[in-house]
């Protein structure tokens, strides 16, 4: 089963494992200005944090599950919630194991990502991974500025990475239901509230403010699944047959 990332074409559905999504956000992160941190501290546990964070749908990515009501594949926004935030949790434990302050930083993203999805389950998980924080947080004695600084980026690389994965390339920002009006933004000292991402064409993401020291490439990798085949041999039959690809980003200023 899997809480993939799916959008929907005239004759097929794009679906893109939770992993390789996240994998975007860490190629973001590991760009991040340093400056626009005060310290260069932790950095390598944020880029762990961003790579690992959706590391608990690895094995679960293989069989996407079908939801009757939406004529879909189950996607990240649909799927129940009960089942997804336990191994959010469970995938939380894994990184802790390595490193505490990955965990806290996963774990920031999720409660705050949950608030979008409020409902009976959230509650619970909330509650667990709030604990899980103050925890660590008494644990390593943490620079608590620092910290709000990183998961703050961190939150934004996601959100960047969505934005690459949640609608065909090359769609207008206006049709994003989430990012029309740009991106939640601390960091510009001028006061710039928003970042304002467009796709300049099918392969590359224009971004203002930016807070990159390097254009940034990446890939999107995907699997597009032809609904004549879902109704053939199923939707788990249909995606495994399907050969995975790749397509080719790029991050940069948006100049003028």
């Amino acid at each position: 089963m899997v809480t993939m990332i799916v959008y929907e074409k005239e004759e097929a559905f794009i679906l893109i494992a939770q992993h390789d999504h996240a994998r975007i956000s860490g190629d973001l992160v590991s760009a991040w200005q340093s400056e626009l941190f005060h310290s260069k501290e932790r950095r390598e546990e944020l880029a762990c944090a961003a790579y690992e964070h959706d590391s608990s749908w690895i094995e679960l990515d293989r069989i996407p599950l079908w939801n009757d009501a939406a004529h879909a594949p189950y996607s990240f926004r649909d799927f129940p919630g009960n089942i997804r935030f336990f191994f959010y949790s469970k995938g939380l434990d894994h990184v802790q194991e390595t490193s505490e302050y990955a965990a806290l930083l996963g774990s920031i993203l999720y409660t705050t990502l949950a608030e979008r999805f409020r409902n009976a389950d959230t509650v619970a998980f909330v509650e667990r991974e709030f604990a899980r924080q103050s925890a660590i947080i008494e644990r390593q004695k943490l620079d608590v500025k620092l910290l709000q600084l990183h998961a703050k980026a961190l939150l934004l690389c996601d959100e960047l990475s969505l934005f690459a994965c949640m609608e065909q390339p090359g769609t207008p920002r206006e049709r994003y239901e989430w990012f029309a009006d740009g991106f939640p933004y601390w960091f510009d000292r001028t006061g710039q509230t928003s970042l304002l991402a467009d796709w300049k064409d099918q392969a590359t993401i224009e971004l203002n403010p930016y807070p990159f020291s390097r254009e940034v490439e990446t890939k999107l990798s995907y699997k597009e699944v032809s609904k004549a085949d879902i109704e053939k041999y199923g939707i788990a039959e249909a995606y495994q047959r399907e050969q995975l690809k790749e397509h080719k980003l790029l991050f940069k200023e948006k100049l003028g």
